[in-house]
């Protein structure tokens, strides 16, 4: 996928040395429950499992994308999707914080929606997010999502204390 500033390349293990260094900001690591990659070695596997493309059931798809700044063909982190049966997905997003507050998570997030919308017919989409990551809400909310119940989250038990927010794609398309 290609935008005017962005290529969303798929995630492969290739990527990991690049992607290393974009994922080992701790400041990356305060609202979400994950530590930076160990080593590229680390990140190389965990690509080559993901490569797979579906979970070891077959039951999710999942779907990586890596974020590359065209001008200076730099990978500045990635946008994911886990779709579900039924055609709901999980949605997230890491980017470098050398990189926050330019647009280009929001220019990465609307390519990687339109694909999940128009290639793969997904029909809303969920992402989870600490109450405490005001950035992040801010952008769910300009990307058109809303906040719902954590009863209402489909895809399992969420992160305790993180908020919910859904977007219905079906009916972006009735606009």
């Amino acid at each position: 996928m290609q935008t005017e500033r962005l290529r969303l390349e798929p995630l492969v293990e290739g990527h990991a040395v690049e992607m290393f260094a974009a994922l080992s900001d701790p400041q990356l690591y305060r609202f979400i429950p994950e530590k930076p990659p160990l080593s590229t070695a680390a990140l190389r596997q965990r690509y080559r499992m993901l490569q797979g493309g579906t979970s070891a059931d077959g039951l999710q798809l999942w779907l990586n994308w890596a974020i590359r700044i065209v001008s200076s063909d730099r990978c500045v982190g990635y946008v994911q999707a886990t779709v579900h049966a039924g055609r709901t997905a999980d949605f997230a997003y890491v980017l470098a914080s050398a990189f926050w507050g330019r647009g280009i998570a929001t220019e990465a997030c609307v390519a990687a929606i339109d694909f999940l919308e128009t290639e793969l017919a997904v029909r809303s989409l969920y992402a989870t997010v600490s109450a405490e990551n005001h950035r992040s809400v801010r952008l769910l909310a300009r990307l058109g999502f809303g906040e719902v119940d954590a009863a209402r989250y489909p895809h399992g038990k969420g992160v305790e204390g993180d908020r919910v927010f859904s977007l219905a794609l079906d009916s972006r398309r009735t606009r």
